[in-house]
């Protein structure tokens, strides 16, 4: 598997650069989508024209049926999206109806912005309730506490961008079902490095962007939406559709028992798309989802356990403490620094890239390209 690695570690430039442990904020592309990209590049600087539609809808749908694989879901279940934090938002607009008279569930390990939309339907009335973290993960009891007749929806990440925590959202799903509320789950921080399987794990709604562990780029991303809940359960949000004008000059033979203006809204999973999509995303996409697959999840997860295993079992000895779980199945690691400005001047000097959030919790997401001369790097580079 080293040697497979080895060979993965030349499609990613930056690699040579710095040793990048900053995967969780944002993913470096691979040559092979950086080509794709400036073939992308290519067309629009020397071939600007209509000749594009309907050629480019065919790498669109084969990006999300790409991504359907990758969680194994259908294609008629994965609409694009431009945004993990749009996607919740748009899924809590679209069950408006669904959620009327009852509470949603959460919790604080959730990412910050997306908690921050579940607070702004608080302030306009919903019962949002937020369950608290015990020793920097999902408080199981206190999630079944939180849960009652009237939850309508439980929302959590599948791993946590605070330290990366893997919840267990098989068990978090049979508590919504059994309850009679859905589960929805932001994939951002899972898909491409962390084994996803909708249908297994019960979930009804997912959203993920593409510039984290799917190695793609910002502005596009994809929403999950059981076929069984399109267009009942969930509405769609955002409205569209195509009109046609039944009346001169728009149309030469008008149909006098016809409408003078008709509209025709989409179906399915596309009602919940909204104009056209990224298409450097797209691209992009298509490309980064292929690696991935031809890569293997699992063996992704397996070279990103070697690492973290690593850093779990030597950072504590020079005083930073963990607080992500020491057999967590994510690429991501948090740790206290002892002195967060001092480690982040003297990564910097050395080419060694990390996140520092909330104050002094020093997040390492290692992934396909880092090994352990990164790591070396990482562990002369800290004071």
């Amino acid at each position: 598997m080293s040697d497979l690695f080895d060979s993965v570690r030349e499609d990613f430039p930056r690699a040579h650069t710095m040793a990048y442990f900053d995967n969780a904020s944002s993913h470096p592309i691979s040559v092979e989508s950086a080509a794709a990209l400036q073939r992308y590049v290519e067309w629009l600087t020397h071939d600007v024209a209509e000749p594009w539609w309907p050629d480019w809808a065919q790498p669109r749908d084969e990006a999300k049926t790409l991504f359907a694989e990758l969680i194994n879901a259908e294609p008629g279940e994965v609409a694009y999206a431009r945004s993990t934090v749009e996607s919740e938002s748009n899924i809590l607009n679209g069950l408006r109806g669904h959620l009327h008279g009852g509470n949603v569930v959460t919790t604080d390990l959730n990412f910050n912005p997306c908690v921050g939309c579940y607070m702004h339907h608080a302030q306009q009335g919903l019962d949002v309730r937020v369950v608290r973290n015990r020793d920097w993960q999902i408080d199981m009891e206190a999630m079944r506490q939180a849960v009652d007749g009237n939850t309508r929806l439980i929302s959590v990440a599948l791993v946590s961008n605070v330290n990366g925590y893997l919840a267990d959202v098989t068990a978090l799903s049979k508590l919504a079902h059994d309850h009679g509320a859905y589960l929805y789950v932001d994939i951002m921080q899972a898909a491409g490095c962390v084994p996803i399987d909708v249908k297994a794990m019960g979930i009804d709604f997912a959203a993920c962007s593409t510039f984290k562990w799917l190695m793609g780029v910002k502005g596009f991303g994809f929403l999950y939406v059981r076929s069984n809940l399109q267009g009942t359960v969930l509405e769609p949000s955002q409205p569209t559709g195509a009109v046609t004008f039944n009346y001169p000059p728009w149309s030469e033979h008008s149909c006098p028992d016809g409408e003078e203006i008709s509209f025709s809204p989409p179906f399915g999973i596309g009602s919940y798309e909204v104009s056209y999509p990224s298409y450097e995303g797209v691209v992009c996409a298509r490309e980064s989802v292929k690696y991935i697959l031809s890569l293997g999840v699992e063996r992704i997860r397996s070279h990103a356990r070697e690492l973290t295993g690593r850093l779990q079992e030597e950072l504590p000895h020079r005083g930073f403490e963990s607080i992500t779980p020491r057999e967590n199945e994510s690429p991501i690691v948090t740790f206290v620094a002892p002195d967060p400005k001092a480690a982040l001047v003297s990564c910097r000097n050395n080419s060694v890239h990390i996140a520092m959030r909330f104050g002094n919790k020093m997040r390492l997401s290692p992934s396909v390209y880092n090994n352990h001369d990164d790591i070396d790097r990482l562990m002369e580079a800290l004071p």
